[in-house]
C-alpha cells in the first residue's frame, strides 16, 4: 500500500520507518529539511519537502495515488487541515490526523475525521500504570467511554448481569485461568477472573463499586 505521512516528527519519522519495515511505499512530508534526518540516510522511501496544507506539495508527494494518509505534525490546525484536504480534495480512503485537544478532537471525529489523541490516550495509560494490578483502562481513543480491564477481587464475587447497566457498563470478556469465556447475565464471576468490559466515562468509578472493587472503596 502507499502511505503519505506529513510531519516527520518523532511520531512521524517513527511510523514512517515502521510502515516501510512492513513492505508499504511510504512518502513522507516535512517543511524543515533537517527534520528528514530522523528516518536516516537509508530510508527507502520518498522524501518531499512543503507544507501539507499545501494541494500542489501534496500532489507531488503523489497524494492522488495514496492508500492512506497521516497528519502528524505540532499544530492541531495544521493536522485538521491537512487531513480534510486529503480527505475532501484527494479523496484519499484512510485519514487520520493527531490532535492534542481531546475536545477538539472529539468534534473533527463527529464531523468524519478520524483523529488520535495523545493526550487521552497517555492519561489514560498513566492511569492504568498508576491503578496496575487490580484495574487498568486500555487503550481506546474516544472521550465518553472506557474499555477498562478488572481483576475480581474475592469477597462475594458478583454475577455480570450485577455489574451490567443498559447504557452505561457491559462486560464483553470473563478470563479464567487459560480460557476465555464470553459471558451470559447470570455467569458468575470468580476470585482471580479479568474481565474485560466497556463503560462510559462518568461511570467507572460506580462499576468499580459494583464489582467490589478495594479501589473504590479506598476513594469513596
Amino acid at each position: 500500500m502507499r502511505f503519505l505521512i506529513v510531519g516527520c516528527g518523532r511520531v512521524g519519522s517513527t511510523l514512517a520507518k515502521r510502515l516501510v519495515r512492513e513492505g508499504h511505499d511510504v512518502t513522507v512530508v516535512d517543511e524543515n529539511s533537517n527534520a528528514f534526518r530522523r528516518v536516516g540516510r537509508d530510508f527507502p522511501g520518498k522524501l518531499v519537502l512543503g507544507t501539507g496544507i499545501d494541494v500542489d506539495v501534496l500532489r507531488r508527494a503523489g497524494a492522488e495515488t495514496a492508500d492512506g494518509f497521516a497528519a502528524i505534525t505540532q499544530g492541531d490546525n495544521r493536522n485538521i487541515m491537512a487531513a480534510l484536504i486529503a480527505q475532501q480534495h484527494f479523496k484519499i480512503p484512510r485519514v487520520v490526523a493527531r490532535i492534542y485537544d481531546p475536545e477538539r478532537s472529539q468534534m473533527y471525529r463527529e464531523f468524519g475525521v478520524a483523529t488520535v489523541c495523545p493526550t487521552t490516550v497517555g492519561a489514560r495509560l498513566m492511569s492504568g500504570a498508576l491503578l496496575e494490578g487490580e484495574f487498568s483502562s486500555l487503550l481506546f481513543d474516544q472521550a465518553d467511554a472506557e474499555i477498562v480491564e478488572q481483576h475480581v477481587p474475592g469477597e462475594n464475587p458478583p454475577r455480570v448481569g450485577d455489574i451490567t447497566v443498559a447504557g452505561k457498563s457491559q462486560v464483553a470478556l470473563v478470563v479464567r485461568g487459560t480460557h476465555s469465556i464470553i459471558p451470559a447475565p447470570d455467569t458468575a464471576l470468580q476470585k482471580g477472573d479479568r474481565l474485560v468490559a466497556i463503560v462510559k466515562s462518568d461511570f467507572v468509578t460506580e462499576f468499580r463499586k459494583l464489582l467490589g472493587s478495594s479501589l473504590a472503596k479506598a476513594g469513596s
